[in-house]
């Protein structure tokens, strides 16, 4: 009966190990400081314009998933109160700053924003978010709305390194058009934001 009462105690032993050990993957990275990412992003700028040759604008805020993403614009390209209409997606991600992808909107009624999920953009017959996480990225778009005599269309994208790879295809009615309308909808459930380049 001792014997199987240590054998007992030594398997409540190691299952109760393994417990706590399986909470931490070893592939699992500690969050990276605030501090690093901001000057990774600010380096990353630098040598944008060393490339280009332009003055570039740029902020960070938390999108997606809440990791801190990086938006760069032409200081050529901000009008009003410091809106834009294009811009370029970056995060850090696995030690690097990675380019997600371009997002543009296609007049200056409708700068670029974004929410708590993405950024979004638009136009008067196009709407899109662009959702980031961990260097990657999903781009959604809407096509032909409002327009007579065509069918809305929803496409979607995987986004990575500026290349944008076309997922699916989807014909929608136009009410459906409407509410998928993810730039318009945004604003009017006031969720929404302009980015603002100071």
């Amino acid at each position: 009966m001792k014997k199987l009462f240590v054998w007992i105690l030594s398997a409540a032993l190691c299952v109760s190990l393994a417990a706590c050990t399986g909470n931490a993957p070893a592939d699992e990275t500690p969050d990276v400081p605030a501090d690093e990412i901001a000057t990774a992003y600010q380096n990353k700028v630098a040598e944008l314009e060393a490339a280009g040759g332009e003055t570039l604008t740029w902020v960070q805020f938390p999108c997606g998933t809440g990791e801190k993403i990086l938006v760069v614009t032409k200081e050529s390209s901000v009008y009003g109160d410091g809106e834009t209409v294009e811009a370029d997606v970056y995060q850090y991600a696995d030690g690097e700053v990675k380019f997600i992808a371009s997002v543009s909107s296609t007049g200056t009624a409708y700068p670029l924003a974004f929410t708590e999920e993405a950024v979004l953009f638009g136009g008067n017959h196009t709407a899109g978010k662009l959702v980031i996480h961990d260097g990657t990225g999903e781009l959604y778009q809407l096509v032909n709305m409002n327009i007579e005599g065509k069918t809305p269309v929803l496409e979607t994208y995987d986004a990575a390194n500026g290349e944008l790879t076309l997922k699916s295809s989807e014909e929608l009615s136009p009410e459906e058009a409407d509410s998928f309308d993810y730039y318009t909808n945004a604003f009017a459930e006031e969720k929404a934001e302009v980015i603002g380049f100071q």
